[in-house]
């Protein structure tokens, strides 16, 4: 696939986004991000000539921190959990007429851009659909840009004749799409986790695309499954070890794929979106 040059899958949709407010003629972009969304929005902002003013967890991992501020933007940095961040972010946009509230999780821009990964997936494929597609799982729009729009496209299109199974992973203690898809719920019960973890990238509680992406879930036959800590930092080095350097979040998916062997039969394709390199988190070498 092609490259993210800030390390991170969200440049796909950040560069879609930021192009669509340089459209609208905004001058001030405002987001919150864990890090990454932040870093590539920072970035892009500045190389458009506009302000960014990012809101960040202060638990946020310091090289994602750094990346943001390199890059010329206002790093605000949030005490508590990652819910916070969001809720200051809403806040400035609504009371100041002259911002933009450039949001990975909300922006319809953002969205567009992130489905060059599914299409570019079809592609190296040999233009078939894999049977499954695991993802680290936040908000849940990773998994949707995937099979909710590109996928169900191609299926229309005569492109393809079925759709893959969805399998989104939660790292402990935030898990409320694990919680709501062992009840069949239609929506998510928020949680109240102020932890911070490892997998920052998905340290969401409440997240804002729960409804759609239960329902495609269920439609799937796909799956919810949950990692914890040790899982995860056992997974990030054997990726290693295999010269695949990711963060923590994305090593979520390899530590998930020992959970789902007994639903994945010989023969069939998966597909394992690694969101983010490793430098954006390391670990400490001692």
């Amino acid at each position: 696939m092609r490259s993210c040059p800030r390390g991170s899958y969200k440049d796909r949709g950040v560069s879609v986004m930021v192009n669509w407010l340089a459209g609208l003629d905004v001058e001030v972009v405002v987001d919150d991000s864990s890090g990454n969304a932040g870093a590539s929005l920072a970035c892009y902002a500045a190389r458009a000539g506009m302000e960014a003013w990012i809101y960040v967890p202060e638990s946020a991992p310091m090289p994602k921190r750094a990346q943001v501020a390199i890059y010329g933007a206002d790093l605000i940095e949030v005490p508590g959990p990652r819910q916070n961040a969001a809720k200051l972010a809403k806040a400035v946009t609504q009371h100041n007429r002259d911002t933009a509230y450039a949001s990975h999780a909300w922006h319809p821009a953002f969205l567009l851009g992130q489905m060059t990964c599914a299409w570019e997936i079809w592609e190296q494929l040999g233009r078939r659909v894999p049977d499954w597609i695991i993802s680290p799982t936040g908000h849940g729009g990773t998994l949707l840009e995937k099979r909710g729009a590109v996928f169900q496209h191609l299926q229309l299109a005569w492109q393809i004749d079925r759709l893959p199974h969805l399998a989104a992973v939660q790292a402990e203690p935030y898990t409320p799409f694990v919680e709501a898809f062992e009840n069949r719920w239609d929506r998510v019960k928020p949680q109240i986790v102020e932890e911070p973890i490892a997998a920052d990238g998905i340290a969401i509680s409440h997240p804002v695309r729960d409804a759609t992406l239960l329902s495609a879930l269920y439609r799937s036959q796909g799956t919810v499954c949950v990692v914890n800590h040790g899982q995860i930092m056992q997974a990030q080095e054997r990726l290693a070890r295999r010269g695949i350097f990711v963060e923590p979040t994305s090593a979520t998916v390899a530590a998930a794929l020992e959970q789902l062997q007994s639903l994945i039969a010989p023969g069939e394709t998966v597909v394992g979106i690694l969101t983010g390199h490793g430098l954006k988190n390391p670990p400490n070498p001692d």
